[in-house]
Formats: C-alpha cells, structure tokens, sequence
C-alpha cells in the first residue's frame, strides 16, 4: 500500500506513515532497540505528511530518536502531560506523579489549558520509564493514551519489559509534534497549529532528540551554554524558561531548552530576542557562534539553520 504500514493492537490501531504522498519514498527498515525493524521517515516526510490517528516511526536522520505525530494537542497532552509536569515543570513533584485534579491545577496555574500546556515534547527513555515507574508505584491508572503510549514505546523498543514493568533501552528518545488545527475561539489560549509553527516545533524537537542522543552535540551545546553566553544572557534565559513554567533549577533542561529555542525555533512566535530581553544583534552573535563551533560530529542530515519568520 502506497499510503501506509498497519501494525494492529488489542487497544486500537498504531498507524505508521499514513498518508504520506505516493511521490515520497517509502519509510526505510532500521535496526533498531531490540533489533526489531523499524519504519524510519526523514523530516520532509514527517512534514508532508498528515494522519487522523497516532503517526508513529523513527527519524530517518537520527534513528535514535522515535517521532509521534499526534492528530491535535489534545491527544498529544493526554498521553505527555503528567510526563511532562513529572520531568520538568516548575511546581511538581519529581518522586510522584500528578493526579489529573493536581495537573489540572498546575496547568492552570501557568495560564495554559490541557492543549497549549505543551506544543511539542522531548524525552529520554530514562524519563519515561520513571513516569512508568511511579505511577505504578503509586497505584495510578493511567488514562487510555498513557497505556497506549506506554505500550507504543515498548513495541518501538524505547522501553524493554521487564518483570516488573519496563527499562529505558540504550541512549533513546521520544520527540512529538501535531498535526494542523484550528484555534478554539472560546477560550483565551491560542491553540492554532499552523504549518509555519507545525514545522518550527518538529525541528525545535528534533534538536533535543539530537541533544538526547548525540553526546557531541550536547557537549557542544553545554559549552554554548557556558562559554558563548554571559552571565547576563544565561539569566536572562533562566528567566525566560522560568516564565514558561520550566525549573529553573534543572541546568541541563535550562540549557537544552536554551539551544532548541535560541538555534532552532524558527516561529518568532514562539521565540523571540524581544521577548527573551535580548537585543536582536546579541541573538544573532549567538547563533553564529553556535552554527560557527559546532564540530561535524555533532550534527545529522536534520541539522540546519533556520530562518525566522
């Protein structure tokens, strides 16, 4: 079939490179995690193409780095959410995972809704064997795109079962993003996902995938963090991410977040100098700096220079 591959489970249907247009290539086999084959899309396909359901396969340029496009942000911050609160927000707890009444609460607290609490996510296997891990422990159900989440990454081999739940395997990640839709104009958050800010998002995520998974390219980017911004700049971006909800007082997200937002976030909607307190010529400086150091075993076929818009 030109549009799709079809791997069925008992809990619903996991749709890998459905609808991609017949003049793409077809996703190419990998080896990957356990050794199992694993459908592989380049970053112009993820882009081109667009499915109803779960869009599930790795990324042709790192394939260490599995990709799920979701079919609207509602579905993405149902199954990422309490991940995300558990991983990296400000405010939550790092030994348990929220109830949906405390993520309620967090989300509304940051002057978000369920859909606009993320626009994309970002995770080590690690972390997401831990949210596992906790809400086990916790006797927390999971609701149905956590389950299904969590039995994605097990068949894509981000996760191996073990006897009592599952393990991160080897130096992988999950990024996500979401297909296009429309604002709701009853509420004051704006959930619109255009394609300019759809493909900003893929690629502000991919560059923590590579972050995640390249160890030459987090080194860089800790030594951008610490050697071509000052003082000043890296508070000024503490601050930033501080506003947004992040912990301050995780380092290596506040660096990571850094890089993917200051080098790679195209959409001055999302990111700014403006609204970073940066002055349009000092973010310039940085990104020349960064793109200028950044040694050839640190980047990929994704890797690329946007450009603002």
């Amino acid at each position: 079939m030109a549009v799709a591959l079809l791997a069925l489970v008992t809990a619903g249907r996991w749709i890998l490179a459905r609808q991609v247009p017949a003049d793409i290539p077809a996703p190419q086999s990998l080896q990957v995690g356990a050794g199992a084959a694993t459908p592989a899309l380049s970053v112009a396909e993820w882009l081109a193409g667009h499915s109803q359901d779960w869009r599930i396969a790795r990324l042709r340029e790192n394939a260490a780095v599995l990709v799920i496009e979701f079919p609207t942000l509602a579905e993405q911050g149902a199954a990422l959410n309490r991940a995300a609160a558990l991983l990296e927000k400000a405010g939550a707890p790092r030994d348990r995972v929220l109830t949906d009444v405390e993520l309620a609460a967090l989300i509304s607290r940051v002057g978000d809704n369920a859909q606009t609490f993320y626009q994309g996510h970002d995770y080590e296997g690690q972390g997401l064997s831990r949210f596992f891990a906790l809400a086990k422990a916790q006797g927390l159900q999971l609701n149905a795109q956590e389950e299904r989440l969590r039995r994605a990454l097990l068949e894509f081999g981000v996760l191996l079962k073990t006897a009592d739940g599952q393990k991160a395997q080897g130096a992988q990640a999950l990024i996500s993003f979401t297909a296009i839709q429309a604002d709701d104009p009853a509420t004051p958050m704006d959930e619109m996902v255009d394609e300019r800010r759809r493909e900003s998002v893929l690629r502000h995520e991919i560059s923590h995938g590579r972050f995640h998974t390249r160890p030459a390219y987090r080194a860089h980017c800790e030594r951008f963090w610490r050697q071509s911004l000052d003082d000043a700049q890296r508070e000024l971006m503490r601050r930033y991410l501080s506003n947004l909800g992040y912990d301050r007082s995780d380092e290596q997200l506040m660096l990571n977040e850094t890089q993917a937002l200051m080098i790679h976030t195209a959409d001055t909607r999302a990111f700014s100098a403006d609204a970073a307190g940066l002055t349009t010529a000092e973010l310039e400086d940085l990104r020349a700096s960064f793109w200028r150091s950044l040694p050839a075993e640190a980047a990929d076929a994704a890797s690329q220079q946007p450009t603002s818009r």
